[in-house]
């Protein structure tokens, strides 16, 4: 419901640019929240959401409860848009120090 009423320019550019190539691409259904989830490791995903009218972009751990389901972890971090399009323009000088170690 909160996708559709929140649709600004900056939202759309970010869902579109928010699905790398080389992951695997993971939908779950949560009722009636469900969101697109890219993994990156064995137990580590990308997702991307919508709170309190605010688009996250969420680098989380997950773990699996006591009845299977995938719970999202303490360890991780949600990325506001803004946030997210600055971490993106640094990566080139990122990559740049990861290679020097």
């Amino acid at each position: 419901k909160r996708k559709k009423e929140m649709s600004s320019k900056s939202e759309k550019k970010l869902k579109t640019e928010a699905k790398p190539s080389k992951v695997t691409e993971r939908t779950l259904g949560r009722g009636s929240e469900e969101e697109g989830m890219f993994q990156i490791g064995k137990m580590r995903y990308v997702r991307v959401s919508c709170f309190k009218g605010k688009v996250l972009v969420d680098i989380r751990e997950f773990y699996t409860d006591k009845e299977g389901d995938m719970k999202p972890g303490r360890k991780g971090i949600a990325l506001s848009a803004e946030q997210w399009n600055q971490l993106k323009e640094i990566i080139p000088e990122i990559d740049a120090a990861v290679k020097k170690l």
